[in-house]
């Protein structure tokens, strides 16, 4: 092959001169983005991608979690937009569920599929659709996939049911207020709770 175009001559100094300025704008460039990057998550964020023994703490009906035990998988919605649970899985690729019912926290399992505002024609929307039981009347009052949209897998009644005053949460160490009622809290897992859990 003819290389005839192509000069073997090194390049002159102005050349590098020039080539050289323009590398130190480029770093510069590079900086900032990666700064925007690492700013791009609130405190709460961060701390819940750094740790890795974070949970969520989340409530829901006794049918829903009836299911949870009797099914492999199973697909769950919230209203809300939880990033902070999104940031998690981002970073761990799994989220352990603690379910409460009232004060009692009666329930686990794990998140391994989560979805912020799901496009309903998308490929991927089909396979938390999937996962929707025929008794769950979700859509009934919402939207069929909303907000945030998760499966969870290895769900499970616990055996002996604990208050949720027991858990503590990840923005402060301290223990959930007795009487919480927002849903959901971003808390640590109690060592046990999660056999199931992939490491």
């Amino acid at each position: 092959m003819d290389d005839a175009g192509k000069s073997s001559e090194p390049a002159d100094d102005s050349s590098l001169n020039e080539m050289m300025q323009h590398l130190g704008e480029a770093k510069k460039l590079d900086k900032s983005r990666l700064k925007s990057n690492r700013t791009q998550w609130s405190g709460l964020q961060r701390k819940v991608r750094k740790q890795r023994n974070v949970a969520i703490l989340s409530k829901n009906y006794s049918d829903r979690l009836a299911e949870l035990v009797d099914r492999t998988k199973i697909t769950h919605r919230s209203g809300s937009r939880l990033v902070s649970a999104a940031a998690a899985f981002d970073a761990h690729g799994q989220l352990p569920i603690y379910y409460r019912t009232g004060d009692m926290v009666t329930h686990t399992g794990i998140i391994t599929d989560l979805i912020l505002d799901p496009d309903p024609e998308s490929q991927k929307a089909e396979k938390f659709r999937s996962q929707i039981s025929e008794d769950d009347d979700y859509a009934d009052y919402n939207e069929e996939l909303d907000t945030t949209t998760y499966i969870v897998e290895h769900g499970r009644r616990l055996d002996e049911p604990f208050q949720m005053t027991e858990l503590r949460k990840v923005s402060d160490e301290e223990s959930i207020d007795e009487g919480f009622w927002r849903s959901p809290a971003y808390v640590f897992t109690r060592e046990g709770d999660f056999p199931s859990l992939r490491e």
